[in-house]
Parts: structure tokens; C-alpha cells; sequence
């Protein structure tokens, strides 16, 4: 491990030059979030005692069948949210220039996206949804309302952004990230757009695709064999890379055999990844993260936080730290290092990482494997 961490660190000292002159594009969502944690019960002598976790936050639900009851709620803070711009967010910390096109507010932005990384580009097309994410030590639980969002299909995003500057944003860019297809209900109507109206004229290129379905509990199988196959396509016009969370993975594993996973993820991925027919197929849970290409499979263990400041965008942030790394040209394997990485920096801090930042966290490593 010491000696690829020494490769991740020798590569991140011309990170800067070679991530400015990188593009990325990414869509489609946007919303603000409300981070808050569960009061469970208010005493003298403790004060404030939040639910802990999530088994005892359904317990004490379950317990209450039958009446109603409240809860209360204390917000820590409201910050901008979405796959999407957490994401980008995390890229441009890192120093790609990103152009996002996402429900980031109209006529105007809104606020909680103004203070994004000034190597975002924002372009919106609709105003955001509202989340409330309750979190947990051990996950968190994600109330979204939608507002404008489901309305907003590709016929809404190209009226708003124009077709020539969408055909500008995607075809020029190096890495193109598409995620949360499941809290969209016009997702792939908008990935059939990008098909047809931007890369059906476009030569097959060096361009990274990056797709995250995100939680698509509540979204039909034949959707998501929908979104499968528009995935395959876009394999036409670069290398496609799926990341999935062991939730997202076991869904797909349902759609496509027809049976429950069992508990072993090799097993689960492979199987998976031939059925894909995708170039890199990633799955990372909170104690391991994999990655399937051309066959071979990667794994790593990310570390384990026991107290996380935010939970809330810990996937989006691996998910920026794996494309960074295809960006400086690293494999699967020590692509998946930065992305655990990143996300534990992010879990820790509350804020994504800059490039310094990674370096010095793989000095600690390193100095703590001696």
C-alpha cells in the first residue's frame, strides 16, 4: 500500500497544471439541503440526547404505530445539495473547471449555489428541490421535495440553456458525469436527449463517462433496464464508468436476475459487470470499495470514521476523488485509494478537499506505516 500511496502522491505534484486544462460537464439535479439531527429525548441532567442511529430511530417509529406523534428536529445547517453540484463542487476543489447544468434556481441562481467553487460555471435550467437530510452514525435519511424538478424534462433544459451551448458544454468536455438518474422523474428522457440532439454527429473520442444512478429503490425495473441500455450507448462515444453504493448494486442485481445477492460483493460484481457490458464498474460501501475492469477486480478499504461531521455527500465525494484520478490518468485501483480518500476528508472536515490537502493526508499515511 506504502508504495501506491507514493505513486498517488507523486502524480498529485502536477495535479494543478494537469487538471486545469481538463473540462468536465455535469447534470442534472440540484437542490438545497437541510442537515439536521433527530432530538430522541430532552433531560436535565444530559440536555439534548439525539437518535444515534438509524435501528433506533425505526425502532422508536415502529414503537408509535397506531397514533401520531412528532418529532423535533435541530438543523446544523443549510447548504447547497444534489449529486450533482456536491459533486462538481468536490471537482472544481480539486482544480478541474467544471460546467454544470443542473435546477440551480431561476431567473437567478439561488443562493445556497453562489458559493460554489469558482471553476464551476453554472448553468440552470429550473429552481431546486428541498431535502432534509436526517443524519445518523450510520447512514442518513433523505426527505426530498421535488418542487420544480419533475417537471423539467430535455425539451425544458434545452429551452433554457440552448442546444448549441449543450452540444458546446458536453462534446468538448473530457469527463462527462451524469448522476442521481433515480430522483429525476425525466431522467432518461434527458439521456436520450443528450443521444440524439448532442452525440449523434460525435466521433467516438478519449471522453470519460461517469454515471450514479443513486438510490433507485423507488423506480421501476423496466426504468432501470432503460437506463442500462442508454448507458451501453453512450459507450459509443467514450469509456463508461457506473458507480453504485451496495443498495444501488443490489437493485440492479434484482432487475437483471431476478434473485436476491448474496453477501458476497465479488460474486455480486462479477456478475454484475459482464451483464453491464460497461468498460469500469465501481461498488463502495462505508468498509470496502471495488472496481471491475476488463475483468480484473479492485479492492480497497476505506477507513473507518466512527464520529462523521456530515454523511451527507460522503458518496458524492468519492465519487469526484475516482474521477480525478481517471483525469491524472491513475487506474482503477488507485483511482478508488483517492476516492476513499476524499471521501474520509470530506466525512471528517465537512468540507471537500483540495489537492494539498490529499497530499498531506497521504504524508500521515505514510508516516503512520512506519
Amino acid at each position: 500500500m506504502k508504495d501506491k500511496i507514493q505513486q498517488i502522491k507523486q502524480t498529485l505534484k502536477t495535479a494543478p497544471a494537469t487538471l486545469a486544462n481538463k473540462k468536465v460537464a455535469a447534470g442534472f439535479d440540484g437542490f438545497v439541503d437541510s442537515i439536521v439531527k433527530v432530538v430522541n429525548y430532552k433531560s436535565d441532567q444530559e440536555g439534548t440526547v439525539y437518535f444515534n442511529d438509524i435501528k433506533e430511530f425505526g425502532n422508536y417509529i415502529s414503537a408509535k404505530s397506531g397514533s401520531g406523534f412528532s418529532l423535533e428536529s435541530e438543523e446544523l445547517l443549510q447548504k447547497l445539495g444534489g449529486n450533482m453540484p456536491i459533486m462538481a463542487n468536490a471537482l472544481a476543489q480539486m482544480g478541474s473547471p467544471v460546467s454544470c447544468v443542473g435546477a440551480l434556481g431561476v431567473p437567478a441562481i439561488a443562493p445556497a449555489f453562489l458559493s460554489m467553487h469558482p471553476n464551476c460555471k453554472l448553468h440552470s435550467f429550473t429552481n431546486p428541490g428541498f431535502t432534509t437530510a436526517m443524519e445518523f452514525a450510520d447512514g442518513k435519511l433523505m426527505l426530498a421535495q421535488m418542487t420544480e424538478l419533475n417537471k423539467a424534462n430535455w425539451g425544458a433544459i434545452k429551452e433554457a440553456i440552448g442546444l448549441k451551448n449543450l452540444q458546446h458544454i458536453f462534446t468538448e468536455a473530457d469527463l462527462i458525469c451524469l448522476v442521481n438518474w433515480s430522483e429525476l422523474d425525466h431522467s432518461n428522457n434527458i439521456w436520450q436527449g443528450l443521444l440524439a440532439d448532442v452525440f449523434l454527429k460525435v466521433e467516438p473520442g478519449h471522453r470519460q463517462f461517469f454515471f450514479d444512478l443513486a438510490d433507485c429503490s423507488k423506480r421501476k425495473s423496466e426504468a432501470i433496464e432503460t437506463a442500462i441500455s442508454l448507458i451501453q450507448q453512450f459507450a459509443n462515444y467514450g469509456q463508461v464508468t457506473l458507480s453504485l453504493n451496495r443498495n444501488e448494486a443490489n437493485i440492479l442485481y434484482r432487475t437483471f436476475f431476478g434473485e436476491e445477492p448474496g453477501d458476497d460483493l465479488q460474486l455480486t460484481g462479477n456478475k454484475l459487470f459482464t451483464a453491464l457490458n460497461i468498460d469500469t464498474l465501481i461498488i463502495h460501501s462505508a468498509k470496502i470499495s471495488a472496481a471491475w475492469d476488463n475483468k480484473v477486480t479492485y479492492k480497497t478499504e476505506p477507513a473507518f470514521i466512527a464520529n462523521p461531521k456530515f454523511s451527507t455527500g460522503a458518496g458524492d465525494n468519492f465519487n469526484a476523488g475516482y474521477c480525478i484520478g481517471t483525469l491524472l490518468g491513475l487506474d482503477a485501483e488507485l483511482s478508488l485509494i483517492l476516492a476513499n480518500s476524499t471521501s474520509n476528508r470530506y466525512i471528517t472536515s465537512g468540507t471537500s478537499p483540495d489537492i494539498e490537502t490529499l497530499d498531506a493526508y497521504f504524508s500521515e499515511l505514510i508516516i503512520a506505516s512506519l
